[in-house]
């Protein structure tokens, strides 16, 4: 069985490769969106993430399984291994930063304050001001990035830090979260990165505890910060992979309970109906006529 459904893009419409450790590219909205007809199909990217900035008209995102619909001035902030694609307003304009994996991270171990930056999907509307600010920093970085000459890196890394701060300081003023619980959801975020490599194996919570370097209880109560047990949020990523399996493959629903570390199909027939309202096939149906309705 293939790892994934979907189509894993480097950027859209690009062939799958790894990204350099210092790898950020920006460019505008229009770029891949006009000539695709101002639609981008749901894909995934393996280790890039997006700072979406939208100036003029909006659309409809899709985060996963969810439709959500916005208009300018707008921050969407995706983060990587994240399913998503757009149905754009024609001329809709903004920019679009993507940064890679590993540079995000080197930035976290100088500035911790960008760790949850991409801890989940964002819609995050902005005030003109600040939408206007943002646009002339990223603006200043695609002209940087559009050229050779002395001091670009460092004027490149100027832009990008202060994109992501712009971000970081939006997503605090939407939290309005204490310095204590901050710390706590550093914790959620690099739990969630554990999940993210190892839920297929159905660990109990005290193997993830170990993992982290911290008690069972502190993971509990930095869960509790973010409204989940540790439970819930193996759970939810377990139960995610299994809907985007049912939503964009032909597997049965045994192979994809085997998928997600249940390979007994009636425990996770159960288990998906507890979670989700209603059994897999019944979900995958629903979803089908979902998607005829709308055509």
């Amino acid at each position: 069985m293939s790892e994934s459904p979907l189509p894993i893009f480097f950027l859209y419409g690009e062939p799958l490769k790894s990204a350099d450790p210092d790898f950020v590219h920006i460019e505008s909205l229009a770029c891949r969106s006009k000539p695709s007809g101002w639609s981008i199909s749901p894909h995934k990217h393996a280790d890039l993430n997006h700072v979406i900035l939208i100036t003029e008209g909006g659309g409809t995102i899709r985060y996963e399984s969810e439709l959500i619909e916005f208009r300018a001035p707008r921050l969407l902030l995706v983060p990587a291994r994240v399913v998503h694609g757009f149905d754009w307003l024609a001329n809709s304009d903004g920019m679009v930063m993507t940064i890679a994996d590993v540079h995000l991270l080197q930035l976290v171990a100088r500035y911790p304050e960008f760790q949850t930056l991409f801890d989940e999907p964002r819609s995050i509307r902005l005030a003109p001001a600040d939408c206007a600010e943002m646009a002339e920093v990223m603006g200043s970085m695609l002209e940087e990035l559009s050229w050779a000459g002395v001091g670009q890196s460092a004027a490149v890394e100027a832009a990008l830090l202060m994109v992501l701060v712009h971000a970081t300081r939006q997503v605090h003023h939407l939290t309005q979260q204490e310095p204590q619980s901050m710390r706590q959801l550093g914790l959620v975020a690099r739990y969630r990165q554990l999940i993210e490599q190892r839920f297929r194996l159905r660990e109990p919570i005290e193997a993830y505890a170990r993992e982290l370097a911290v008690s069972v209880t502190t993971l509990r109560e930095a869960c509790a910060a973010a409204g989940h047990t540790p439970t819930e949020i193996r759970d939810q990523r377990a139960i995610l992979e299994a809907q985007r399996l049912l939503a964009y493959s032909a597997e049965t629903i045994a192979e994809i309970g085997e998928a997600i570390g249940i390979p007994d199909p009636a425990y996770f027939s159960r288990f998906f109906s507890r979670k989700c309202g209603q059994s897999p096939d019944s979900w995958r149906r629903s979803l089908r006529h979902s998607k005829q309705q709308a055509a």
